[in-house]
């Protein structure tokens, strides 16, 4: 018995290294969302769209290139961040995705909006200085 729960906790422990390593895609899935405006594109139609709708309206007719299934997968990984929801209709329609209170906060003309903030914190310059922190701390101060 106290094997299994040592590998238990031992795969819970793995678990959350996991979940460090990969915290860095919460970011930039919402980033994504933020530069392909998707909160912006559901608040505009007023209701839950699927994700056809989300992508038409990112593509505007003009892109055949529009990868709709990366766009689920951030998709995904937003809804279970939840920043939007998913909506399974019981007719076996397409599901669809809806704002929360949080995604609300991604709206790039709203009077309280997180966009500026979002697309700086991301930014490349302001991302690179923190791969070096086991640098700076064998050299010291690196400039």
């Amino acid at each position: 018995m106290a094997t299994i729960e040592l590998d238990e906790a031992t795969l819970q422990d793995q678990a959350e290294i996991w979940r460090f390593m990969f915290s860095f895609a919460d970011s930039m899935a919402l980033k994504s969302a933020v530069e392909l405006r998707i909160a912006d594109i559901i608040h505009s139609h007023g209701r839950a769209i699927t994700l056809s709708q989300i992508a038409s309206s990112i593509d505007g007719g003009g892109t055949p290139s529009l990868d709709i299934t990366t766009l689920a997968r951030i998709m995904r990984l937003l809804v279970r961040r939840k920043i939007f929801t998913i909506h399974h209709p019981s007719d076996g329609g397409d599901p669809e995705y809806d704002l929360t209170s949080s995604s609300r906060w991604l709206l790039h003309d709203s009077d309280q909006t997180l966009v500026p903030m979002i697309l700086m914190e991301n930014h490349p310059l302001l991302v690179a200085p923190w791969h070096c922190f086991s640098r700076c701390v064998k050299e010291g101060d690196v400039r």
